[in-house]
């Protein structure tokens, strides 16, 4: 049974950037085919990253330890280049990767690296949940590379 980004964020922990995405989005952000979400937690901050595919737009929203809440806006057709990460990539078991890197007009990299939730929290190792984030995490790059004019 795979645990949605919805489920995922009404924790006690991540319930806060949960209200924060619904705020910002309403509910339908967790329900609609028109957004793809990824959620990841590092040592300082928790990011929800969020493509909007009729707005071809990337929203990341971070939420530090203090509740200061951060949202950041960039759009999809100033991406130069997106680098995909593998670690002992096998086409059999179809490997998600591990981050990627975009880079965008401004001379601005981002990096997205879903594995540093693990380290984080241990709900991330459970391998359903595991499965499910790399999952969002392939949804997520198909729909940034869908928003792209190539």
């Amino acid at each position: 049974m795979s645990i949605a980004v919805k489920d995922r964020l009404s924790t006690d922990k991540l319930s806060k950037l949960r209200t924060a995405a619904v705020l910002e989005f309403t509910e339908e952000i967790f329900e609609s085919d028109n957004y793809r979400c990824l959620e990841v937690l590092d040592s300082d901050q928790q990011h929800l990253f969020i493509v909007n595919r009729n707005d071809r737009t990337l929203t990341a929203l971070s939420l530090s330890p203090d509740m200061s809440l951060k949202k950041e806006t960039l759009f999809a057709d100033k991406i130069i280049s997106m680098k995909e990460y593998f670690d002992d990539y096998s086409l059999n078991e179809n490997t998600p990767p591990r981050k990627i890197e975009i880079v965008f007009m401004e001379n601005r990299t981002m990096l997205i690296e879903p594995v540093s939730s693990m380290e984080q929290d241990e709900e991330y190792k459970k391998k359903d949940v595991a499965a499910q984030v790399n999952e969002d995490f392939e949804n997520l790059i198909a729909a940034l590379k869908n928003t792209l004019i190539l």
